[in-house]
């Protein structure tokens, strides 16, 4: 009787690998090969890393997906992965002086990558508790090796990206059950399968190695017909890049600008169609509010408020340099620091600072909308473009410093719509 329960026994661990040889074989583990190659590929680590396979005793599958890689005869690989601190040391020793000079190793030699393979690893837990192992407990080796298998599925994915415009070239799923891990086929030396470790010699690695042969398989068989895979733009993206809203350039607030060429219109809207309210001759100075859409920009001037076409107004010529802030002088009261009181439509106060280069920068105080900033210019002569911005929105005053006394007084108008008043100040004292 116990003669018996052996050779059942027996009989059925035959049996078993009879149907795991059978399946294996159905899996075919040979790697689909290219005519000619299409670039030169790395193969990137996961930012977070294989850690979901150490539990399995499998490390990083780069160096297998690089072997298959080699073998197809589709691309050339560069080395990105650890051993790459390897190629750093050793140019590192170069740079140092420590190599023969005609070693001939430098910068400017190494090859740049066309295309990345990322590849992701998946697993399916088995829900089986080992099948081996439960029909076969008492078998020993037999008996262990027929149930160690930790998962009953392994899935991976591959996709290949052009470096230069990061768009994805191909991509391909890979699949693998239990049995599907013959991979005797591949053309490798002994040597070259032992650094696999256990991707060639642990049931789980097979098949893990089995799945990325089934998924690079996929991959070459998309590819190898294609005369170039470099794909530098889309051209649906261009195209909604087009239908888009353009993208605006900032435009700094409180900019003195000035018109390139003579009659440039304001309109009352960001648009060529809109309502003209002024012409600007090249002699008018316009300050910027820094707001800017479909490729125009927000101006204010003495006279008015409006749109003007960026392309046709720039910088102001730069702001004649003066001297230093110094004792008071004939010429010297427009720069240093001014406070005064501006009256009408609404009341406060402000305090600004005049920069040696006619820079001017600030803040007020509104008796009805509370703090705002002001940013503008004050040319040699004195004259004075202000703008400020608050709550309440923006507001233009113009004026004058007289360069004796340092007194400022002038006109301020609301930007958009009817408040206006007048505003009156003096140079502090040093």
């Amino acid at each position: 009787m116990q003669t018996s329960r052996w050779k059942l026994a027996l009989g059925a661990v035959m049996a078993l690998a009879a149907v795991g040889a059978a399946q294996a074989e159905e899996t075919s583990s040979q790697v689909e090969k290219c005519s000619t190659k299409l670039g030169v590929i790395a193969v990137a680590e996961p930012q977070t890393g294989w850690n979901h396979l150490s539990q399995y005793g499998l490390g990083s599958p780069a160096a297998l997906l690089r072997m298959m890689i080699q073998q197809s005869g589709c691309f050339d690989v560069v080395e990105r992965g650890v051993a790459m601190q390897n190629l750093q040391q050793e140019r590192a020793l170069a740079q140092g002086g420590d190599l023969r000079q005609e070693s001939n190793v430098g910068k400017g030699q190494m090859q740049a990558a066309d295309f990345v393979m990322t590849p992701n690893v998946q697993v399916g837990s088995s829900t089986t508790g080992g099948v081996g192992g439960a029909l076969f407990g008492k078998l020993g080796v037999l008996g262990a090796i027929a149930g160690s298998l930790k998962f009953k599925e392994a899935s991976t994915s591959l996709l290949v990206a052009d470096v230069r415009s990061s768009i994805q070239v191909a991509a391909a799923e890979g699949k693998a059950t239990k049995t599907d891990f013959g991979i005797g086929g591949w053309a490798f030396g002994g040597g070259a399968l032992g650094a696999l470790g256990g991707y060639t010699s642990t049931p789980e690695g097979k098949m893990v190695a089995a799945s990325f042969l089934d998924n690079y398989n996929k991959i070459v068989q998309t590819i190898r017909d294609q005369p170039s895979l470099i794909k530098s733009s889309s051209a649906a993206g261009d195209a909604n890049a087009a239908a888009s809203t353009k993208a605006e350039a900032p435009q700094q607030a409180g900019q003195t600008l000035c018109a390139k060429i003579a009659n440039v219109k304001a309109y009352a809207d960001a648009a060529k169609d809109a309502k003209v309210v002024a012409t600007v001759p090249k002699t008018e100075e316009l300050i910027a509010s820094g707001e800017v859409k479909n490729g125009f920009v927000y101006v204010d001037a003495a006279n008015f408020s409006g749109w003007v076409q960026r392309t046709l107004v720039g910088a102001c010529g730069p702001v004649a340099a003066a001297p230093a802030p110094a004792p008071l002088t004939t010429g010297s009261g427009i720069y240093g620091s001014f406070s005064g009181s501006f009256y009408g439509a609404d009341q406060g106060s402000f305090t600004v600072v005049v920069m040696p280069n006619g820079m001017v920068s600030g803040q007020g105080q509104s008796a009805q909308t509370g703090a705002f900033g002001i940013q503008g210019a004050v040319a040699p002569n004195g004259r004075v473009t202000l703008t400020a911005n608050g709550q309440a929105g923006g507001a233009v005053f113009t004026g004058a410093i007289d360069p004796m006394s340092g007194a400022v007084n002038g006109t301020w108008r609301m930007a958009r719509g009817n408040g206006s008043g007048s505003f009156t100040g003096s140079r502090q004292s040093q």
